[in-house]
């Protein structure tokens, strides 16, 4: 007989004051957003008030202008506006060059050479060149090399991606084709589609396969962009659970993985009607508002503007920054 009495509610803020103290605004306001639907947190002064303090701090314009600067320089950023800027160089055709440049002087300099970086990095040729004759028909490809690039620089491809990609690139190169990752590529722009950047990342790195990527991928359609911060706080027992309850509501669950990965347990061997009973939640989900955690500016592009003007605008994107940078360096030195 499961025990609800031992069944004690998460409080996200402890974790969420760590998040600040890292410096990842984007994932606290993630984090502590998700507790937010339920009223023992969505009622407490001191939550209200944190979240405010998180979302004043990413709206400000000297972080945003400091997240976008660190995207183009560093290639990475935890937040979508550095993000945004360092994909969409690395969708154009100039970040696979710039990328394989750096990777070939670490090759003639004897340094270590990221094998990865240099696949992907091939492959976005190959997807740039097959866009373009194709009038952008391949743009989902493209942008899901795109994404795995990013994910290689961020630490987030499982090391089965990894070995998989590698071995991919090499029969692409071959037939100039991109027909040997195609089952890797799909499955990616799904999770992108669904979930934006970020939160595809983070359930990304949680695939141990193949086969199991494209579970994470059904289970992502179930939960949407709650996804990650689900697994997250039921230490990964959410996509068990959600496999030993298909028919329990979405809603239920969620407020169970309130308690921890022990609530989905409890919902499990009680029955989810007894569950819910005992546990007397009876309100309606609140429809929040992720202010300041808006889609990237990648994202719109990508699913609005067509792919000829994505180029033309990105080249003179290029050209702007690049005359921007040339003013600039000849005032300081």
């Amino acid at each position: 007989m499961f025990d609800i009495r031992t069944l004690a509610q998460i409080d996200p803020i402890p974790h969420t004051k760590e998040l600040i103290k890292d410096k990842k605004y984007l994932e606290a306001d993630e984090y502590l957003s998700y507790f937010m639907d339920y009223d023992y947190v969505k009622d407490n002064p001191k939550s209200q008030k944190l979240l405010k303090e998180i979302r004043d701090k990413r709206d400000s314009f000297d972080y945003k202008k400091e997240k976008f600067i660190e995207g183009i320089l560093d290639g990475k950023s935890d937040e979508n506006i550095g993000k945004a800027s360092a994909i969409a160089s690395d969708f154009m055709f100039i970040g696979d060059i710039r990328d394989l440049a750096i990777e070939g002087s670490h090759y003639y300099n004897n340094g270590k050479v990221d094998k990865v970086v240099v696949a992907l990095s091939s492959l976005g040729v190959i997807a740039t060149i097959s866009t373009i004759y194709t009038l952008g028909a391949t743009t989902g490809a493209k942008s899901s090399i795109s994404i795995l690039k990013y994910a290689k620089k961020v630490n987030k491809l499982p090391n089965w991606l990894n070995r998989e990609i590698i071995k991919g690139a090499k029969v692409a190169k071959e037939s100039k084709s991109l027909d040997s990752i195609k089952s890797i590529l799909e499955p990616i722009y799904k999770l992108y589609d669904k979930l934006g950047l970020e939160n595809s990342l983070k359930v990304l790195k949680k695939s141990k396969s193949l086969k199991d990527l494209n579970r994470l991928v059904k289970f992502t359609d179930k939960f949407g962009k709650k996804s990650p911060v689900l697994l997250k706080v039921t230490k990964g027992s959410a996509f068990k659970y959600s496999k030993i309850m298909p028919n329990a509501k979405n809603r239920n669950i969620l407020y169970a993985s309130t308690y921890g990965k022990n609530g989905l347990k409890g919902m499990s061997k009680m029955g989810e009607a007894k569950f819910m009973r005992r546990v007397g939640f009876k309100s309606n989900l609140l429809k929040t508002t992720y202010k300041g955690n808006l889609n990237s500016l990648f994202d719109y592009l990508l699913k609005h503007i067509p792919t000829w003007l994505l180029f033309t605008l990105s080249f003179f994107g290029l050209f702007y920054f690049i005359r921007r940078f040339y003013v600039l360096a000849k005032r300081i030195f």
